[in-house]
């Protein structure tokens, strides 16, 4: 064997060496593809799944230019077999290391080794923050003008900023993550109060609603309407089935009344779907194959009866949706649109995608609620790497116990524009405290073009001091003066959830037995004189007897400054028939205990005066 046959041997099993070293990975990568496309047709959250995964962990762009870190990993333990390849050949075939062949095909490779490894490095140290740049994009931080000056709690952006265009900003940050900071205050949007909580609308919603066996609540599903009803807004979630049972149809409640009523899919508008169905029956895999770059979260599902009267309206569900696309050497994931799904005659479900939605084209939220709650999260990048790590910069959900369910995100509508806007109360990032230091507001009803702005209306330091304990031990005192209940605070007590509303206003909702009875209005500040309304009536399954009428709210009023308020609670409407003038033996366990309750009130009343409320 000459000396050339060695060397071509060499050579081509250096080759082939090299060949099985970078190509089983991006092989059996395929195959798996393969295996899910082909053999498991009609799954199409796998085959969506693990595309979107592929694109994440390697070709965030589509291209090798802006890949992803482990892409860089990928390759950079692909060349370093090559440095061990091209030594064989070198050294198997005789050539050794002298000629210039060899050693400009070690010196490419070394350096396209170190080329990988730096940029797998800076794309590892840079992944959090791009995602942070990206967010931080379209974010404004509003704080007020005057006063004791700008508040504490976002100095460490605004000590470091320049002069920004006075229109969208007036600083901007010199970090290198985008920063913009307007001075103004927090406009007054006179948000519409809810009158039950989330905790009661899912027990009244789970209780009276589903007439189907199979067929479950969407716990995630749940979404507030607001003013989608007379006088104030309405609950509703999706009635899903399981396994090879169809969606139901949509639940609504407004919050009041002691019924629930549903807008099934039946007749013209039949549905064979579930998001929880298999098989044939699964929606989110006829979703998935149909619309294969939109993704979404739970908490986006929502639904509404569209008609005048839930008994013969058209169910509609809404997912506002997103997509995934690259950014830089990572994926983030943008705002979408939303698909509208309505029945059929033959069940088969009708998805319509729109990329666009104007503010009242829809009764809902279209802009998703899990794309705010990240923009929300990204915030602490708004100064840098440092602000962020070093002093703890950013804002966070409060985690009082009143709201540990149900923290942020209120869905609320602005009497002031008539908008929609997602509104979340937010306290330091990194600390014990629950003081309220900011708002997030979203608007919710828009949806187009990228991401809508996250305004944080950050709170002055000389303002009025909001602790959701604080308001929460308010509340619980006030009721306990102006009537004979006591009532606790939290997630196992009756004082549920506490949500704002107007200026510097919170309503606070006392369940019973999972209902909303009461609700309670204070002023952040102790200047407005608390406004306690008793509700009345039980959840019932739909038909299962007429609503009973809510109560006219107590006006309100500011009080004098440094005095107590002494307004009575506002009195329930009369018994009707059947109720607490009828026989106790024919009332359920909760009627009963609401009867009581009210005796005893009576009885207070006429024995003794109301005792002077705390401000």
């Amino acid at each position: 064997m000459t000396k050339r046959d060695v060397r071509r041997g060499a050579v081509r099993r250096g080759v082939l060496a090299l060949a099985v070293w970078w190509l089983w990975m991006p092989l059996v990568a395929a195959l798996v593809w393969l295996v899910k496309h082909a053999v498991f047709g009609g799954f199409g959250q796998q085959d969506q799944s693990y595309v979107l995964l592929v694109e994440r962990l390697f070709l965030p762009n589509g291209g090798v230019l802006d890949a992803a870190p482990l892409f860089w990993i990928w390759a950079a333990i692909g060349l370093g077999g090559t440095v061990v390849a091209v030594t064989y050949v070198a050294r198997e075939s005789g050539a050794g290391y002298r000629g210039w062949r060899t050693r400009l095909t070690l010196a490419a490779v070394l350096l396209a080794l170190a080329g990988s490894l730096v940029r797998a490095g800076t794309g590892l140290w840079d992944d959090d923050k791009d995602e942070g740049r990206y967010y931080a994009a379209a974010t404004v931080l509003d704080i007020p003008a005057g006063g004791a000056g700008t508040p504490r709690s976002v100095l460490p952006v605004t000590e470091h900023t320049r002069a920004g265009d006075g229109g969208r900003c007036d600083l901007v940050g010199t970090a290198d993550v985008p920063a913009c900071v307007k001075t103004a205050p927090m406009p007054d949007f006179d948000f519409e109060a809810r009158t039950a909580s989330y905790a009661a609308a899912t027990k009244a919603l789970t209780d009276s609603a589903g007439l189907t066996s199979g067929v479950h609540l969407m716990g995630h599903s749940l979404h507030y309407l607001p003013d989608a009803a007379p006088g104030g807004g309405v609950w509703t979630a999706v009635l899903d089935g399981s396994g090879e049972q169809p969606m139901e149809g949509v639940a609504v409640w407004d919050g009041r009344s002691n019924s629930v009523a549903t807008c099934a899919f039946r007749g013209e508008h039949a549905f064979g779907r579930a998001f929880a169905g298999t098989g044939a029956v699964s929606l989110r895999n006829l979703l998935a194959e149909r619309f294969p770059d939109l993704v979404y979260s739970d908490q986006d599902i929502w639904g509404y009866c569209d008609g005048a009267d839930p008994r013969t309206a058209e169910p509609v569900v809404v997912i506002s949706v997103a997509r995934q696309r690259g950014w830089r050497q990572r994926t983030v994931l943008e705002p979408a649109g939303v698909l509208v799904l309505r029945g059929s005659p033959d069940g088969r479900p009708d998805a319509t995608y729109r990329a666009d939605v104007a503010p009242g084209e829809l009764p809902g939220a279209v802009y998703p609620a899990s794309v705010v709650r990240s923009q929300i999260h990204e915030v602490q990048w708004l100064g840098g790497r440092g602000a962020k790590d070093d002093r703890g910069f950013g804002y966070a959900h409060t985690s009082a116990s009143t709201n540990a369910v149900n923290p942020g995100e209120f869905l609320l509508r602005s009497k002031a524009d008539g908008h929609l806007y997602y509104v979340t109360p937010l306290v330091p990032r990194e600390s014990s405290s629950q003081l309220v230091v900011a708002f997030a507001v979203l608007q919710a009803d828009r949806v187009g073009g990228g991401l809508n702005d996250l305004h944080v209306y950050v709170r002055g330091d000389d303002g009025p001091a909001v602790n959701l304990d604080v308001l929460a031990s308010r509340m619980v005192s006030y009721m306990a003066q102006q009537t004979s209940i006591s009532i606790s605070a939290g997630p196992g007590g009756a004082l549920q959830e506490i949500v704002p509303f107007g200026r510097d206003m919170w309503r606070g909702f006392v369940d019973f037995n999972g209902q909303t009875q009461d609700y309670i209005d204070l002023s952040g500040d102790a200047t407005v004189t608390p406004n306690l309304v008793s509700l009345s009536g039980d959840i019932t399954a739909p038909g299962g007897g007429r609503p009973a009428p809510a109560p006219t709210p107590a006006p309100t009023g500011p009080a004098p400054t440094g005095q107590p308020s002494t307004a009575p609670p506002t009195a329930p409407p009369p018994a009707p028939a059947g109720g607490c003038g009828g026989d106790p033996a024919q009332l359920t366990t909760s009627q009963l205990a609401s009867c009581v309750a009210e005796l005893s009130k009576a009885l207070q009343g006429r024995v003794q005066d109301p005792a002077p409320a705390r401000p």
